[in-house]
C-alpha cells in the first residue's frame, strides 16, 4: 500500500496512533463507523475511498500553514489559550485521532477517565470481527517465567476461541433453525469472545475537544509507575494531537492529586473467597449489594484531596450520588454498558475473584454434548484465569493482572441511575439485535424502576419500537 497517499492527512502513515489532519470532520467521522466492523483501520478505509476516487480532499496543509502564523509562532494562542488560564478556550478546538493494536484493558481506562463525556469512542467489535492477538505487558520482561505462562495462557484462550465457534454454531443452529448461516455465526463469535482476555488488541477511534483530549491524556500519563501501556500510548497521543492543535495540548501533563487517584485506583480493594459461577447478570438496589460494596465512603477512588487545586476535575465519583444501582455482569458486557456516558459510573480495577457469568446460549445447552464442553472450557479457562491473576500479585505485578482477565470474569458496576440515561439505555439495549447479557440487564432495569415509569403519565423507560 502506497501511505504517501496519505502524508497529508494523517499525522503518522506508520505509528499506531496517529491524528486527523486537512479531513472534513463529517468525513472523518463516517470512516470512524467502518472501525468497529471492519477489520482493518482508519488509514486503510480512507487510503481505500482516495484510491477509488470518491475523495476530493485539499492537497494544502493548512496545519503547517497555522504553525508558520504570527498567530501560533509569536505566541498569541499559547497566551490565551494556556498562560491566562482560559481553559474554556480549548473546548473549541477539536482532534480526531485513532489507536491502533492496544488492548481492550487500555480501550476501557481511555473509555473512562474523567473527560470522557466529552469524548466519542467508536471502537473494534468482537460481536462482528475476529480478534488480532494480544498486547503483551512489558512489565513481564523482568519475570520470564511468569511472561512464558503468560504467553501460554494467551495461545490457549485463542485456541479454545476457534474451537467454541463451531460448539456454539451448533446449539445456536439447533435452538433457531430459521436464522440465516451468517447470523448464527455471529452469535458464535459473540458468544465465544467470552473466553478472550482483556490483553486482546482492539483500535479505537476518537472525537474530542482539546480540553478533554487534554485532561485525558493527562489522566492516563498518571498511570506512570503502574502501566506502561497506557503512559507509552497517552505520550502518543500527546504527540500526534499536539500536531493538529499545537498551541493547545502541548503543555499537558500528569497532576500530583491525578496520580494520587491512580495510585488508589491500582489498591485491591477485596479479597473474597471462592469463585462464584452465575447463570447471567444481575441488579440489585439493596444495600447489601455485592456491587454496592464500592459504595462505602472508604472504599471509594478519591485520592489525596488535599492535593487538589482550582484546575482539578473532581472524580466521576464525586457525582455518583443519588440512587445507586449494583449491576454484576461480564466484562464483556460492562465494555459495552461504560460506553452510557449519562450514567456516573464508579469503575473498578478488575479482579478475578468475582467469579464467572456463563453466556445464556451455554447454559440453555447444558445437558448437550456440546453445550458441557462449552461450559467445560470455560468454566476451565475463568479458574485459570484466576490462578495466573494471583501469580501477577504474588510477584507485585497486581496493576497488570487485569491483562489476563477474560471476557467472561464478573464485573461489579455500582452507578448512579439517572432517568435520563435509564430512558436511553433501555430502549437501546432492549433492541432485539442487542446483546444477549445486556439485553437482560436492560430489562431488570426496567424492573427495578417500574414504580418511577408508572410515576410519569405517558412515559416509558422502552422506546425502541416508537418511530
Amino acid at each position: 500500500m502506497n501511505y504517501q497517499l496519505l502524508s497529508n492527512y494523517v499525522t503518522s502513515t506508520e505509528d499506531n496512533v496517529y491524528a486527523i489532519k486537512n479531513v472534513p470532520s463529517e468525513v472523518a467521522g463516517t470512516v470512524f463507523a467502518k472501525v468497529s466492523r471492519s477489520p482493518k483501520g482508519f488509514r486503510d478505509n480512507l487510503y481505500d475511498l482516495i484510491k477509488e476516487d470518491m475523495l476530493q480532499l485539499p492537497d494544502i496543509d493548512m496545519i503547517s500553514m497555522f504553525k508558520n502564523s504570527t498567530a501560533h509562532a509569536g505566541g498569541f494562542m499559547k497566551k490565551w489559550g494556556v498562560d491566562y488560564g482560559h481553559s474554556s478556550i480549548k473546548e473549541h478546538a477539536f482532534a480526531q485521532f485513532c489507536i491502533e493494536g492496544v488492548s481492550r484493558w487500555f480501550t476501557e481506562a481511555l473509555e473512562t477517565v474523567q473527560s470522557a463525556k466529552w469524548l466519542s469512542f467508536t471502537e473494534f467489535s468482537l460481536r462482528y470481527q475476529k480478534p488480532e492477538g494480544v498486547v503483551t505487558p512489558k512489565e513481564l520482561d523482568e519475570h520470564p517465567e511468569l511472561k512464558e505462562a503468560y504467553e501460554a495462557f494467551s495461545k490457549q484462550c485463542f485456541v479454545y476461541y476457534e474451537s467454541l465457534v463451531p460448539l456454539f454454531v451448533s446449539i445456536i443452529k439447533e435452538k433457531n433453525k430459521e436464522l440465516s448461516d451468517s447470523a448464527v455465526e455471529k452469535l458464535a463469535y459473540e458468544n465465544a469472545r467470552n473466553v478472550l482476555p482483556l490483553s486482546t488488541k482492539a483500535n479505537v477511534a476518537i472525537t474530542g475537544n482539546a480540553r478533554a483530549i487534554s485532561d485525558a491524556i493527562s489522566e492516563l500519563l498518571a498511570h506512570e509507575g503502574f502501566n506502561q501501556e497506557f503512559v507509552e500510548t497517552a505520550e502518543k497521543i500527546k504527540k500526534h494531537t499536539t500536531e493538529v492543535l499545537p498551541s493547545l495540548i502541548s503543555h499537558t501533563e500528569a497532576t500530583a492529586y491525578l496520580k494520587s487517584m491512580i495510585a488508589n485506583f491500582y489498591e485491591r480493594k477485596t479479597q473474597e473467597n471462592g469463585y462464584p459461577i452465575y447463570n447471567g447478570p444481575f441488579v440489585e438496589r439493596e444495600e447489601d449489594s455485592l456491587a454496592l460494596f464500592f459504595d462505602k465512603s472508604k472504599d471509594l477512588t478519591l485520592g489525596d484531596p488535599s492535593l487538589m487545586n482550582r484546575f482539578s476535575e473532581l472524580p466521576e465519583v464525586m457525582r455518583a450520588y443519588g440512587k445507586k444501582i449494583g449491576v454484576t455482569c461480564s466484562e464483556a458486557c460492562h465494555h459495552q454498558m461504560i460506553r452510557h456516558r449519562a450514567f456516573d459510573f464508579q469503575i473498578q480495577l478488575p479482579d478475578t475473584n468475582y467469579g464467572m457469568i456463563l453466556p445464556k446460549e451455554a447454559v440453555e445447552a447444558i445437558g448437550q454434548k456440546e453445550g458441557d464442553q462449552i461450559i467445560d472450557i470455560l468454566v476451565s479457562m475463568g479458574k485459570r484465569s484466576q490462578e495466573l491473576y494471583e501469580e501477577f500479585v504474588a510477584k507485585g505485578l497486581g496493576s497488570v493482572a487485569p491483562y489476563v482477565v477474560l471476557n467472561l470474569n464478573a464485573r461489579r458496576l455500582p452507578f448512579y441511575a439517572n432517568m435520563y440515561g435509564l430512558s436511553h439505555f433501555i430502549t437501546l439495549r432492549k433492541e432485539e439485535y442487542a446483546q444477549d447479557e445486556i439485553r437482560s440487564v436492560a430489562s431488570q432495569l426496567e424492573d427495578v424502576f417500574q414504580d418511577m415509569e408508572n410515576s410519569l403519565t405517558h412515559f416509558k423507560f422502552d422506546r425502541h419500537l416508537d418511530k
